[in-house]
């Protein structure tokens, strides 16, 4: 740990990115964007963050690829939270997440990572159990808590607090 300043209680909200349209030919995976599935569910989703009581974040980290860029706007708006794209976190592998997320201010307490599977997935695993497997839907959230500096979060040190998929319960 650096300082017992940091130590404040840390939450880390991991989110797959919503249902996107399947490639088409001469198109790059980079640029597919979400499917009118994804767009309303993305509504709905960010009309149920707007009505709870922890909808508030200070910062969220996304992949600039477009259907995570898309969902990752509407989550910002609806959570009142500045964002930043990272263009390592496109189809990153879960040591490459982890990394950007060492790098967060420890000004910031509340933070949401929008990304894609299956990283995204696998890291809402190894953070809480290095054996557990969770299979994020799309538009499904991964809730953890840890208490320590952002640069000292990894594998194993964070709480799975819910792992819930906020669509379904529309």
């Amino acid at each position: 740990m650096t300082s017992g300043t940091n130590t404040h209680l840390r939450r880390i909200r991991l989110i797959r990115h919503g249902s996107a349209e399947p490639s088409r030919f001469g198109q790059s995976d980079y640029t597919r964007p979400l499917d009118q599935s994804g767009l309303d569910d993305l509504h709905s989703t960010a009309q149920q963050l707007r009505t709870r009581k922890e909808n508030t974040a200070d910062w969220l980290w996304t992949s600039p690829a477009a259907r995570t860029l898309a969902t990752a706007r509407t989550i910002s708006t609806a959570c009142q939270c500045p964002m930043q794209s990272v263009e390592d976190l496109y189809l990153a592998n879960p040591e490459s997440i982890l990394t950007i997320l060492q790098t967060t201010s420890d000004d910031f307490q509340d933070v949401i990572l929008v990304g894609h599977n299956p990283g995204i997935s696998v890291l809402a695993g190894l953070l809480g159990n290095p054996t557990l497997t969770i299979e994020l839907a799309p538009l499904g959230i991964a809730d953890l808590t840890f208490t320590s500096s952002w640069q000292d979060v990894n594998f194993g040190r964070c709480k799975l607090v819910a792992n819930y998929d906020l669509k379904a319960h529309t």
